[in-house]
């Protein structure tokens, strides 16, 4: 299951996702940073384990980026005046 949200909004930047299996990782598009979950473990997505799992964590972005690629996903422009 993937989700694109190339938007800015109250309580977030622009973000891509992924979940599979037991497993969801966000990749934040203004920094390139990730956070990985574990569902199973951790279903209120409070410890962030992208440090813990860099394998997985790897591997999950990049089915995301071909995922974007495929679909021709839209990315966002860089909003430097976006204050959260």
């Amino acid at each position: 299951l993937f989700f694109h949200y190339p938007h800015y909004y109250t309580t977030t930047t622009p973000v891509g996702a992924i979940r599979s299996g037991d497993w969801k990782l966000l990749e934040y598009f203004e920094d390139n940073r990730v956070e990985l979950f574990n569902l199973n473990t951790d279903p209120g997505e409070t410890t962030d384990v992208a440090l813990m799992q860099p394998d997985k964590a790897t591997a999950l972005r990049e089915q995301l980026h071909r995922w974007r690629t495929e679909v021709d996903a839209a990315m966002p422009a860089v909003n430097p005046d976006y204050r959260r």
